[in-house]
């Protein structure tokens, strides 16, 4: 019997080892009161440190780099990895609201961590697109998932490597 399970596990081990997933999520509401895309976007922090190392040319890490730094490397990276613009094909402008640890993920394996920006849109959503090419450039199996809201219309994205612009949807 022991034989018999040992010779299981030998055919399951390749569906046994840890694979792992490079994906984000992101809650993306646009706000018709402030023109703004309120953006949520979590991330795995090894993701996060590893591309901000390879953009920057400096190493940088979630724990030990100092916030202002870090946060501005970050910033830098979204504004090239998560582009939105106007019906007139302007970038909207970001402001950065800050980032916090995932709750519970801080002591697992694969902590987590999410970002928050808007973008400003001033003449609304009409003719704006969306690029959201996060981590792509590093990992081949990169998805990066999007729940948007607008008014009374949810629409769940999923941008993958390849992927371009995508349009948003009117109110």
């Amino acid at each position: 019997m022991p034989a018999l399970i040992l010779g299981l596990l030998l055919l399951a081990g390749p569906g046994l080892q840890a694979h792992p997933v490079h994906q984000s999520q992101a809650q993306a509401e646009f706000n018709l009161e402030t023109r703004k895309l309120e953006v949520s976007l979590t991330v795995f922090i090894n993701d996060l440190e590893q591309v901000l190392t390879n953009h920057s040319g400096q190493k940088l890490s979630f724990e030990k780099t100092e916030a202002a730094l870090f946060d501005a490397q970050v910033q830098m990276y979204l504004a090239e990895t998560f582009v939105l613009k106007d019906g007139t094909g302007n970038v909207a402008t970001m402001e950065w609201l800050g980032r916090e640890l995932e709750p519970g993920s801080e002591k697992s394996a694969e902590p987590e961590v999410t970002l928050f920006f808007e973008l400003s849109l001033p003449h609304g959503i009409p003719g704006s697109t969306l690029r959201h090419t996060l981590f792509c450039e590093v990992f081949e199996d990169q998805s990066n998932l999007l729940r948007f809201t607008t008014g009374t219309k949810k629409i769940v994205w999923c941008f993958l490597k390849g992927d371009g612009e995508k349009p948003l949807p009117a109110p």
